[in-house]
């Protein structure tokens, strides 16, 4: 009997020992759990403060603009005058659109056309020798009006100025004669002579009592135009069939030249009028925007650069800056004092359907004073600025990269580095 109650005690102990160690995996277990659960919480509560955020290095093209209020019509307005004593007899009428050749007003009846140009006719071109760009001016519009009148002479070389009323002496003969023959073999007012540089002696009599009375000879530079005989009997035929006097000269206020054909925008005088003053007023014929600028801000703005312009329906159509006015000091001034400009846009395709639907008034205009094209680009926020100077960017783990700054626009700037590239995320400001 004391063995058989001796013989349970082993396996108490033994079942003891198991729950005692199932009490100390439970309680080693618990204390795992706890600690990763600490540890996670500790890593969130952290996150929340730092306010981590990131950003990966894109590349992209990148520019910057500059949006300004425009008026879309037709254009700056510029004011005619006649250049010539008389009365006007004829005005068109407002809206009128004039071309080359035809007529913007009438004095003493007689028309004075448009012409095409960039130098105004500010000398009487009746010579022939004449050289100079506003001979060019209206030898290219002749030659566009259909006129023929033969070759130019080269640049570089010579001619000699012949005066229309040359002296009938015994001396001037030949000279007079040799005129009357370049003309009729169609020479175009080229010195009989070969084209070559004049010699001593030709400039050394031009004083001289036997000297000829003609001019010394002139060297046709780039741009300018020579009055030819075949160029004046073109201008006599021009002038016959406009209802002018057939008189092979022109002269100012004979003719106006502007850049190109024209509108009548307004009327400034009337029939009967002085015709000294200002007549009318004129814009471009193709609709085109204006906008004002403020001189100090021209920096930004060139001509020839590409804009976008948005019409009053949201519709955006395209254009470039086609003129800068340098009327700075006019009375054209805004609120405060300050003088501005104006910037000339023309559309790319002024036709287009939105651009005819489209009422005259305001818009706005979009240029781009900058760009970039596939460039690598970060947010601003993105930059840390060193101590030391310069920039840098920021790793998710600290690690900061030194980098080089180019176009700032629209909240992202262009950075290069050696350890920069496509793909990398960067720490940036929420």
């Amino acid at each position: 009997m004391r063995r058989n109650e001796a013989s349970p005690r082993p396996r108490r102990r033994l079942l003891l020992t198991v729950s005692g160690a199932s009490v100390v995996l439970a309680i080693t277990a618990g204390a795992v759990v706890w600690t990763g659960r600490h540890g996670q919480e500790s890593r969130a509560s952290a996150d929340e403060r730092v306010h981590v955020t990131t950003a990966v290095v894109e590349r992209a093209d990148l520019s910057d603009t500059l949006s300004l209020g425009g008026t879309l019509g037709h254009g700056r307005s510029r004011v005619v005058r006649s250049g010539k004593d008389g009365l006007v007899t004829w005005l068109p009428r407002i809206g009128a659109e004039v071309t080359r050749g035809g007529q913007l007003f009438r004095v003493n009846d007689n028309p004075v056309p448009l012409l095409y140009g960039s130098t105004p006719l500010y000398r009487t071109l009746r010579d022939e020798g004449t050289v100079g760009r506003d001979v060019k001016v209206l030898v290219d519009n002749l030659r566009k009006l259909g006129y023929h009148f033969g070759e130019q002479p080269e640049v570089g070389s010579w001619v000699r100025p012949r005066p229309a009323a040359t002296p009938t002496s015994d001396g001037a003969g030949a000279e007079g004669e040799t005129a009357s023959a370049d003309a009729a073999s169609g020479k175009s007012g080229q010195d009989a002579a070969p084209s070559a540089r004049p010699t001593a002696a030709d400039s050394a009599g031009a004083g001289s009592p036997a000297a000829s009375p003609s001019p010394a000879p002139v060297q046709v530079r780039r741009g300018e135009g020579v009055l030819t005989a075949g160029v004046i009997a073109a201008l006599k035929r021009w002038q016959s069939r406009t209802g002018a006097a057939a008189t092979g000269e022109l002269g100012p206020g004979d003719a106006i030249v502007l850049s190109g054909a024209v509108r009548v925008g307004g009327l400034l005088a009337e029939p009967g009028d002085a015709a000294g003053g200002d007549l009318l007023s004129v814009t471009s014929t193709v609709r085109q925007v204006t906008v004002p600028l403020k001189a100090d801000a021209t920096g930004s703005v060139r001509r020839g650069n590409k804009v976008t312009v948005t019409l009053p329906d949201n519709s955006t159509v395209r254009g470039h800056v086609t003129a800068l006015s340098s009327d700075a000091q006019s009375a054209d001034q805004n609120a405060g004092g300050e003088p501005q400009l104006t910037v000339t846009v023309g559309l790319d395709d002024p036709d287009a359907g939105p651009v005819r639907d489209a009422d005259s008034g305001s818009v706005r205009v979009g240029f781009t004073s900058a760009a970039k094209k596939d460039v690598l680009v970060v947010p601003v926020g993105a930059l840390l600025a060193l101590s030391e100077g310069g920039y840098a960017l920021q790793r998710p783990g600290g690690r900061l990269l030194p980098v080089e700054t180019g176009l700032f626009a629209k909240g992202r700037v262009e950075v290069s580095g050696p350890e920069i590239s496509e793909g990398l995320r960067v720490v940036t400001a929420s």
